[in-house]
Order: C-alpha cells, then structure tokens, then sequence
C-alpha cells in the first residue's frame, strides 16, 4: 500500500467500499462542466472541521463554505453553510437545537427539522468517511430550501482516468427533492470524493477530479 496511506491516512476496507481516516487536510482540483476549474477543501482541527468549494465560473466566482464538529471519529455534525456568489452571501444557512434558519440573503425562515442538514458538499466527506452510508434523518440544504434525503442507491464498480492512470470508483445516488446527487469515491486514494454530478437551479454541474493533495501528499500521481 502506498506509504502516504499507512503513514497518514489509515484505511479500513469492507467488500462494498473503503472508510477513511478523516485526513487533517484534503484539496481536490476539479473539472468541473465546459471545462471550468473547481476546487474543494477540507480540513480537520481537533473535533472541527470545514469544508470549502469553489467554482470559477467567468466573470462569476461561487463559492461554497461549511463548517462544524466531528463526532465520534467520522461524524459530520455541520453548525453552519455559505453560498457566496462573487465575495457576497447569496444564500446560507444555520444550525442549531434542531433548528435550521436557511435562505436567500434577506429572505430567512427558520424550520424546525429533525436528524442532521448538509450541503452537498459535506455529505460527499461524510459518505467517504461511513461507507457509503447516510446519517438517518437526514435532509440537504442549498442555502435557499431544506429537502429530504432520500436513501442510498448503490451503482457498484465504476472507473475513470486521471493523470492517465484508470482508478476503481465506488458509485452512489443520493435522492435530494426531485433531483438525485451521484457521488463516486476512489477507494485506493482513500476513498476521496472523485466525481460529483448535482443540480442546481436547473442547471446541471459535474465535476471529475484531476489533481488530490491529502496530507501535505499528492495521490493523483
């Protein structure tokens, strides 16, 4: 196994998919659709953690940021969700007591929701991390709404190229509203979110992993 594995990052396998070690710090380069970059951050401080995603559509940078607790070694327990369009929140969203106060900017309710709430960015660390699994109750914000996860479809064994090398992917659905999230894990780099297919205001974004830094160590060569 490669040495950054054993060393940085401890690997526990089933026969479905491999759960990871939370990493202290992952940035995963994307290419994201009409060949736009993408970019996703995570990082880990104690029991907290934060991830960030960022798309560099021309003249309209987005970006998305969370942040929370880890519990009990691999969950995600998010406090907070940014949608910021050119530096500016377009829409966020708040966590607290079973309460989620969520909305565009100006425009905010609060709800109370039962189980967890996460982005879609979040949940794809939390599938790597629980073997494909959701939290149960689980519901996935974009910052305007709150929509009801539904369960796990499991796609089996895929793959893709990247830096010329074929890498195994394990392939999930995950039902949020009308639309369905497909998240693909590479399971020989850790398991880290490798391609991430969602929609968003009609508009549907993908995005393939084509550079992962994990440690300080970079597992896409």
């Amino acid at each position: 196994m490669r040495q950054w594995l054993s060393a940085c990052w401890v690997v526990l396998c089933s026969s479905a998919v491999c759960a990871a070690e939370l990493p202290e710090t992952a940035v995963l380069n994307f290419k994201g659709s009409y060949g736009i970059p993408a970019e996703m951050t995570f990082k880990r401080n104690g029991d907290n953690y934060t991830v960030n995603a960022s798309i560099n559509v021309p003249l309209y940078k987005i970006r998305f940021e969370s942040g929370g607790k880890i519990v009990n070694g691999n969950q995600l327990y998010p406090s907070y969700y940014r949608d910021k369009r050119n530096g500016k929140i377009y829409a966020s969203a708040v966590f607290s007591g079973g309460k989620v106060t969520y909305g565009k900017a100006g425009e905010q309710k609060t709800d109370n929701v039962s189980g967890r709430v996460m982005d879609l960015f979040t949940l794809s660390w939390q599938m790597a991390f629980d073997n494909g699994r959701l939290p149960e109750p689980l519901h996935i914000t974009n910052g305007k709404k709150i929509y009801p996860a539904g369960s796990v479809g499991k796609m089996g064994n895929g793959d893709t190229v990247i830096g010329g090398k074929t890498v195994q992917l394990n392939q999930f659905t995950v039902k949020r509203g009308d639309d369905s999230l497909y998240y693909a894990f590479a399971p020989d780099w850790g398991n880290i979110p490798t391609v991430i297919h969602y929609v968003d205001n009609g508009k549907r974004y993908v995005l393939n992993l084509r550079r992962a830094v994990v440690n300080g160590q970079e597992v896409t060569r």
